[in-house]
C-alpha cells in the first residue's frame, strides 16, 4: 500500500471512530436520562428525594405504607399466589403457608422475579436490584450463585417444586406454580 493510501484509510478510520464516540455518547445519554427519569416518576409515586440514603429508606417505606393505609389503598398481600408467597411488606417467603428461611440478598431476588412474575429477568436487571451503584457490583456470576440456592430452598420446602425457570441466553422467570406443576 502507498503512503497516500494509508493516509486516506487512516483519515477513514479515525471519521469512523468519530462516529462510534458520538452514536456511544449519545447512547450514554440516553442511558443517564432515562435514570434521572426513573428517579423522577419514583418521587412522585413515593414522595421520596429522588435518592434515598441507608437511613432514609426506612422512613421512605414507612411514610409510603402510612400513606396508603390513610387513603384506603390495600397492599397486596402477596406478590405470588398459589403455594409461594411473597409479602413485600413482612418481607417473608411462604410455601404453602409456611414461611422459609432465606438470605436478605436471595429475597431481594425473588422479590424481583416475583414483581415481573411470568416474565423474564435479566442478569443485568437482578445486579441493579440488588447493588444499586455501579461500583458496588461484584461479579456477574453471583447471580447464578443466589437462584441456585433459591431454588435448592424452594425446591426442598415444596416437595420438589420447580418456581424459577431459566430462559437460555436471556435470564429467568418466576413461574405461577399452577403452570410449574402443569409442566
Amino acid at each position: 500500500m502507498s503512503s497516500e493510501n494509508l493516509s486516506a484509510r487512516l483519515v477513514e478510520i479515525e471519521a469512523m471512530l468519530d462516529r462510534s464516540r458520538r452514536r456511544f455518547e449519545e447512547g450514554s445519554r440516553l442511558v443517564e436520562e432515562a435514570h434521572r427519569s426513573l428517579a423522577e416518576v419514583q418521587q412522585l409515586l413515593l414522595g421520596t428525594p429522588v435518592t434515598l440514603s441507608a437511613e432514609d429508606s426506612e422512613e421512605a417505606a414507612s411514610r409510603l405504607l402510612a400513606s396508603l393505609k390513610a387513603s384506603g389503598t390495600e397492599l397486596p398481600e402477596t406478590l405470588c399466589g398459589g403455594r409461594l408467597a411473597v409479602d413485600p411488606v413482612q418481607r417473608l417467603i411462604r410455601i404453602d403457608g409456611h414461611p422459609i428461611g432465606i438470605t436478605e440478598m436471595e429475597y431481594r431476588v425473588l422479590e424481583l422475579l416475583a414483581f415481573a412474575r411470568n416474565n423474564v429477568v435479566t442478569r443485568q436487571m437482578l445486579l441493579k436490584h440488588l447493588y444499586r451503584r455501579a461500583d458496588d457490583q461484584p461479579q456477574p456470576k453471583i447471580i447464578d450463585v443466589f437462584i441456585s440456592k433459591l431454588r435448592k430452598k424452594l425446591r426442598s420446602a415444596s416437595g420438589g417444586a420447580e418456581f424459577i425457570e431459566t430462559i437460555p441466553q436471556r435470564g429467568w422467570i418466576l413461574r405461577d406454580i399452577e403452570t410449574a406443576s402443569a409442566a
